[in-house]
């Protein structure tokens, strides 16, 4: 898909994917894509991994591709990990996935499972623990894939290509995104 604008006496080309070439994205927050045991509380419990999804406003195509995005955060939550980023709505992450969106891609902030003893005076445990925690992000970016296969299979719901799935982060993110790899 091409659109033309004229500036001037020139003739300039938006080629989707490469350049924004939709103005607006629509999200649907807090999407449930699967569930499982989490240890941040200190005992195990069931809980939802969930997402934010970005698509196109008006877009028509049937099938576009995935860019799963995962944040940064040392696996800890925010503020606790030292930072004031950790999660979906991290401004680097939304601002992401919201240009991804504008140029035809569908784009999802994807939280994950988060966790691990990083005050432990025992290396080993630090060390298990945070391992443990990477191993978690993995599974869970894993769920994510399988979620968005599934709906591509049968409702097609955010249109994507299920043959067409990338996945990228920012920090501990970047990390969940090469050990899936």
């Amino acid at each position: 898909m091409a659109l033309f604008l004229i500036a001037g006496n020139f003739l300039f080309a938006q080629q989707r994917y490469l350049d924004e070439v939709f103005s607006s994205v629509t999200v649907t927050n807090g999407i449930v894509y699967g569930n499982n045991i989490t240890v941040l509380t200190g005992t195990p419990a069931a809980s939802n991994l969930l997402m934010d999804v970005y698509e196109p406003a008006g877009d028509i195509l049937a099938q576009r591709p995935l860019v799963l995005l995962f944040h940064t955060g040392s696996f800890l939550p925010a503020i606790i990990n030292g930072q004031p980023t950790g999660g979906i709505k991290d401004s680097a992450i939304v601002e992401m996935c919201t240009r991804f969106a504008k140029r035809g891609y569908v784009a999802a902030a994807v939280s994950y499972r988060l966790g691990w003893n990083p005050i432990s005076p025992v290396q080993e445990v630090r060390t298990g623990t945070l391992i443990n925690a990477a191993y978690r992000g993995v599974q869970d970016a894993h769920t994510c894939v399988r979620f968005f296969n599934k709906d591509a299979a049968t409702t097609n719901t955010y249109k994507i290509d299920g043959g067409k799935i990338a996945l990228g982060g920012i920090g501990t993110g970047g990390y969940i995104s090469m050990a899936f790899a």
